[in-house]
């Protein structure tokens, strides 16, 4: 019966391992083993500290900046409008279960076609196309809406820019 043939002896360096590994403290050392000793020097306690030198890195650290020279004499950059939502939006699109936003990168026919797919819409999908061409000025060949899927797929990668987008409508 060929399946209750016995299993081949194990490797050399199997058994020199396992021969030289410590079994237990109060054991005797099977014969032949040996003691790995560390040829390190042992590392300074961090209780000890040095002097900085002039090599070191943090003798090269510059000050920290003063309150008057951090304050910079340029407004800071406005927020971007947000468009006004009073009225509910005719679409909503659902966060992933891990509460990210359902935007995708995809690479097809090689790597050549590059495209971003926007899931899980409910709602006006024309209407999210129409806004999402504005915002991004996009061409209508550019963007399209798979109807079986409810996917709206755009040319080329634009993930940033469409999360961009969804987060200025509260999604």
């Amino acid at each position: 019966m060929p399946f209750l043939r016995p299993l081949p002896p194990p490797h050399r360096s199997s058994l020199l391992l396992l021969l030289l590994r410590p079994f237990s403290s109060t054991s005797p050392k099977p014969k032949g083993a040996q003691q790995f000793v560390n040829k390190r020097p042992p590392r300074p306690s961090s209780t000890t500290t040095r002097p900085p030198t002039s090599s070191s890195p943090s003798a090269k650290r510059k000050s920290p900046p003063t309150p008057a020279a951090a304050k910079s004499t340029t407004p800071p950059e406005s927020p971007p409008p947000v468009p006004d939502i009073t009225q509910p939006l005719p679409y909503h699109i659902h966060r992933t279960p891990s509460q990210q936003l359902p935007v995708y990168q995809l690479a097809k026919r090689g790597g050549n076609l590059l495209l971003t797919r926007l899931r899980k819409i409910d709602g006006d999908i024309a209407k999210l196309k129409e806004e999402l061409q504005q915002a991004l000025g996009l061409k209508q060949e550019q963007i399209s809406i798979n109807q079986l899927t409810k996917h709206i797929i755009i040319k080329g990668w634009r993930r940033n820019e469409v999360n961009q987008f969804l987060q200025t409508r509260n999604f």
